[in-house]
Order: C-alpha cells, then sequence, then structure tokens
C-alpha cells in the first residue's frame, strides 16, 4: 500500500478510509502511519487482525464481515484500499463505490491469477499465470472497469509477489462522475 500511495501521490492524512480483506492488517497500519483518521478494517476471517490495531481506538474491526453484504457506513469513507484475494473486481468494486464519498478514491490490488477466466485459466501452472497471460488479464480487468462508473486514473504493477510468484497490480479508480453512489 505503501507503493500505492506513493506511486499515485495519495496524501490520507485525516481521511476516513476502508481496507476491505484486511487480514493482518497491512494496509490498515500503512494507512494510519500516513495520518488517516480513521480505518475501518473489514475481512471475512476471524482473528487475523495484528493485536496492536484490533486494540488502536482509530480502527474499526469488522472481522467475519462478508463486505459484499455489509451494511455500508452512512457517511461514506474517503478512501477504500482493497486486497479481497478470490472475490474479482467486478465484484468488489461496485460494493467499493457505494462506500465511497463522491471526492472519494479506490486503491485496488488486482490479482491476476484470480480474475483469469476461460482460456486465461488454462495458462495457470501450478496456481502462477505466465507473465504475458497476466499482463493480458490485467489489461482486461482495468478495460472493464468503465462499466462501473469508475475511471482509471492510474496503475502500476505491485512492486510485491503474491503467493506462489504470482505478479500482481495496483490501480487508482476513481468515479467518472461526482453523483453520489446509493448506500444501502
Amino acid at each position: 500500500m505503501a507503493h500505492a500511495l506513493d506511486a499515485f501521490q495519495i496524501d490520507v492524512t485525516g481521511f476516513e478510509c476502508a481496507d476491505f480483506g484486511c487480514n493482518a492488517g497491512g494496509f490498515t497500519d500503512c494507512l494510519l502511519k500516513r495520518g488517516a483518521a480513521k480505518v475501518i478494517a473489514v475481512d471475512t476471517g476471524y482473528g487475523m487482525l495484528d493485536w496492536k490495531l484490533r486494540n488502536d481506538p482509530r480502527v474499526d474491526v469488522r472481522e467475519r464481515t462478508n463486505v459484499l453484504y455489509s451494511p455500508v457506513p452512512p457517511q461514506g469513507v474517503d478512501i477504500v484500499v482493497l486486497d479481497m484475494a478470490w472475490t474479482r473486481q467486478r465484484h468488489s468494486i461496485p460494493v467499493a463505490l457505494r462506500w465511497l464519498r463522491p471526492t472519494g478514491c479506490i486503491v485496488a490490488l488486482i490479482k491476476p491469477h484470480y480474475e483469469s477466466q476461460g482460456e486465461e485459466r488454462k495458462a495457470l501452472v501450478k496456481g502462477c499465470l505466465p507473465a504475458h497471460i497476466a499482463a493480458d488479464v490485467v489489461k482486461r480487468v482495468l478495460a472493464e472497469m468503465t462499466e462501473f462508473g469508475v475511471q482509471v486514473i492510474a496503475d502500476c504493477p505491485s512492486p510485491l509477489e503474491g503467493g506462489g510468484g504470482n505478479s500482481e497490480h495496483l490501480a487508482l479508480l476513481r468515479l467518472t462522475n461526482k453523483t453520489a453512489v446509493a448506500r444501502s
């Protein structure tokens, strides 16, 4: 997340944030260290969030919670960061939009090995996609973002690899229009 904040020149000082798929809390910790006022840390798992973070008054811990079906904060958040593993962007981005304030942004971690489909999926070798297929998957996923009412402002490869040596990608997304998304 630090790489994304630097690459996309995002200053989260004073932001109210949401971390979808927080797991142990790496993204949450990064946001807090960069000055975020609050982070809603959401994960389907239980007991994984680092003890220090779980006891930080700036962190609203929502464990055993599938964000796809979770109540949306009525006031929204300034930024949603997401690393939802098996959940594809086409499912997570519309939910992130419901949480987002009209002037906010989304930083999505795209995992091509989870986003692959059809012929792309057949290229998996021991759970890993060849680099050229992974690049094609990222291009497809980024192109699909307009379907959800977001614009890809910037994107870059993640400096960290996923499990099995899989490449991962970061994207900065904003609403294409500043109309508020219905919160429900």
